[in-house]
């Protein structure tokens, strides 16, 4: 058989420049010897103290073989294969920023109920005010047609707000129609009063006409008497009379009682 050396010298040659085969001969020895020697493993540093040079090199050999298959598979431009891959579970929507809940939105200015009734002594009128406003009564019979009473006439009976008083009121007036016919008389106070236009009306069963738009005035005509209702409400404090709309003073009509039986026509007595 070769000696050691020898057939480590043949390996050598072999893996420098020698030929892409084996020898038979030297085919023969390393299985011989492969096969005849014992390998002994120690744990900590692997050691095998019999075996040739043949292993490490061979080992090497090995190595470089897989790296160059492996740089060869991963340079090669891959072609896709197929359709790309579509996740099976779509990821989940990121969280809206936008709140679920809706904002609350400030609700409107509430009106007070209208919890308080105002009876006049001298117009015949009875009707429902919000709670926490003055009434403030007539001292005067209303005579005169062609003038539409203020707040600060002595022949209006009225009711207001507490802290805007004439900003915020209801005013009241009455009077004998006289000759004049209920359409007739009803035309001149609004003539007189300035709405530019009106709507047919009923408060507590008499008819007459309401001002269109922003016109809140009401003249009504029964058992031969003429009723005036008017509101005010300023537009200096918007914020504080916006509530008080064209609903609100529908609402109030319809507390209207209409008493012309008690309307007192005669001017009070002067004082002597």
């Amino acid at each position: 058989m070769t000696a050691p050396h020898d057939l480590d010298r043949q390996i050598d040659a072999f893996l420098t420049d020698g030929p892409t085969e084996l020898p038979d001969p030297s085919f023969d020895a390393v299985r011989d010897r492969m096969e005849t020697t014992r390998q002994r493993v120690v744990l900590g540093p692997w050691r095998v103290p019999d075996m040739s040079k043949f292993v490490p090199y061979a080992m090497g050999t090995a190595a470089v073989v897989v790296a160059l298959v492996a740089g060869i598979q991963f340079l090669r431009p891959q072609e896709p294969s197929g359709p790309a891959a579509v996740p099976s579970v779509l990821p989940s929507a990121m969280p809206s920023s936008t709140p679920t809940t809706a904002p609350s939105v400030s609700p409107a200015a509430s009106t007070p109920p209208l919890s308080q009734t105002f009876t006049s002594q001298v117009h015949g009128i009875s009707v429902s005010y919000p709670e926490g406003w003055i009434a403030q009564a007539a001292t005067e019979p209303w005579t005169d047609a062609a003038d539409e009473p203020v707040f600060s006439d002595p022949v209006a009976d009225k009711v207001y707000d507490s802290a805007l008083a004439d900003h915020l009121h209801l005013r009241f007036a009455s009077q004998p129609i006289g000759d004049s016919t209920p359409d007739a008389w009803v035309a001149q106070l609004f003539a007189n009063g300035g709405c530019a236009a009106a709507e047919p009306i009923t408060v507590d069963g008499a008819t007459g006409r309401i001002g269109a738009d922003d016109c809140d005035m009401v003249a009504v005509t029964t058992a031969g008497r003429g009723y005036w209702i008017a509101l005010g409400a300023s537009n200096d404090d918007p914020h504080a009379t916006a509530a008080y709309d064209r609903a609100w003073f529908e609402e109030v009509l319809a507390t209207v009682q209409l008493q012309p039986e008690d309307a007192l026509d005669v001017a009070p007595s002067a004082t002597p």
